[in-house]
């Protein structure tokens, strides 16, 4: 029995390749990378108490989302604005509302308070925060907004459900949420 050379390549045309089709390895490579850089991206992530039902959004650090609720006594909107600055790093810079009254920022503590032209009222306020607690209130009507898009609390937890909402990297919320 003759052995079979056919196969072979001259030296002078290097080495074979370990796998028999060279564009698998570039296939993977580009898959891995591809996997690594979207699993670092930023997103917000509203987590509900117990193991269900967490909802996300993509996110970069600078983006702005906020808090709309109405006030439980003055039953006036009010508005919480956050600023991503990273994962687990966020700042609340200001607050919105429309009328004075129970319950409302007022020292100079709290921050600079000014009135806008539509008769609201501007507090900036800078300050960080890690994650946002809140818990559900049907009274509060309670959203958060980011960009075009509006997420209603009530309808996806329901009344009396805790959230935390937090700022990572998807790859943290997979090992959170998923091991």
């Amino acid at each position: 029995m003759m052995p079979n050379f056919k196969d072979r390549k001259p030296a002078f045309a290097g080495g074979r390749s370990f796998f028999p089709v060279k564009n698998l390895v570039i296939i993977i490579s580009v898959v891995l990378m591809l996997l690594g850089w979207y699993s670092t991206r930023l997103v917000v992530a509203i987590i509900p108490e117990g193991a269900s039902g967490a909802v996300t959004f993509a996110t970069a650090a600078g983006d702005e989302w906020y808090i709309s609720l109405t006030h439980s006594v003055e039953k006036t909107a009010w508005n919480d604005y956050f600023r991503v600055n990273g994962a687990n790093n966020m700042t609340m810079t200001h607050t919105r509302f429309s009328s004075l009254g129970w319950g409302y920022p007022y020292s100079a503590a709290d921050g600079k308070l000014t009135q806008t032209a539509d008769g609201k009222f501007d507090m900036e306020m800078n300050r960080p925060y890690k994650e946002v607690a809140l818990r559900i209130s049907e009274q509060a009507m309670p959203h958060i907004v980011h960009g075009g898009d509006s997420y209603d609390l009530i309808a996806l937890y329901g009344q009396g459900t805790a959230v935390t909402v937090k700022a990572m990297y998807r790859y943290q919320y997979w090992l959170e949420r998923y091991f």
